[in-house]
């Protein structure tokens, strides 16, 4: 029996250096091979259309049969404070409309039909997260945007359209190349900051990084992922 092959994708190396140092370079892609599956790491570089080119390559390359997402994200909720992993049931290119007076005025909205179909439900994306029941987290809504939230405005303006849980700048990236291969997919993330006023003094990217390690930690040895 083949074992399967499975991706894991992250922004920036910092986010997945607890995985790249288990890796061996095999054949160019650094590879962790454990009784039950092959992983492939992928950093994929910051932003969409990076993460997209990235992955296109990556997807050309192999055959994968799951997809995972990792990387850190901002939260809008008290729910999900810093330190929280979640997985994101829906994502959306939340940035990417019309601007109608002052209003957005989304793709799908506008006519543009194709934003009405698969991969996406008007506008959004929403994977079939089936195959990664085991991965007991809370599930939540995103926005993936070109240019974090820094500001309390900002942040309202998100929460009234999108009514949003948290912001990354790859998730729906992701989420579509991904659904367009047709390969089962999900992104887990761990909460480094509260979306509002920028403050990087209040960030805590190495606990949410470190969170992210203990759950890999279990997923990397669990059959059915």
């Amino acid at each position: 029996m083949h074992k399967p092959y499975i991706l894991i994708a992250s922004a920036t190396q910092l986010e997945m250096a607890f995985l790249l140092k288990k890796s061996k370079t095999i054949d160019g892609v650094e590879t962790i091979e454990t009784p039950k599956a092959i992983f492939h790491l992928l950093v994929s570089g910051i932003g969409s259309a990076i993460t997209s080119f990235s992955l296109a390559k990556a997807f050309g390359r192999f055959k994968y049969q799951r997809a995972i997402q990792l990387g850190i994200a901002g939260s809008f909720d008290p729910k999900f404070p810093i330190g929280s992993l979640v997985k994101v049931g829906r994502d959306v290119f939340a940035d990417l409309y019309f601007d109608n007076n002052g209003q957005p005025l989304y793709l799908h909205q506008a006519g543009f039909e194709n934003f009405n179909r698969f991969p996406f439900q008007k506008s959004m994306l929403i994977p079939d997260l089936s195959l990664f029941n085991q991965i007991d987290l809370p599930t939540v809504n995103a926005i993936t945007v070109n240019t974090t939230t820094g500001t309390d405005s900002k942040r309202k303006f998100w929460l009234h359209q999108m009514q949003c849980d948290i912001e990354t700048m790859e998730g729906a990236a992701f989420y579509y190349v991904s659904m367009m291969e047709n390969v089962p997919n999900v992104q887990i993330r761990a909460i480094s900051n509260m979306v509002g006023a920028r403050d990087t003094q209040k960030w805590k990217t190495d606990e949410a990084i470190s969170n992210l390690e203990k759950l890999f930690s279990t997923i990397l040895f669990d059959s059915e992922v």
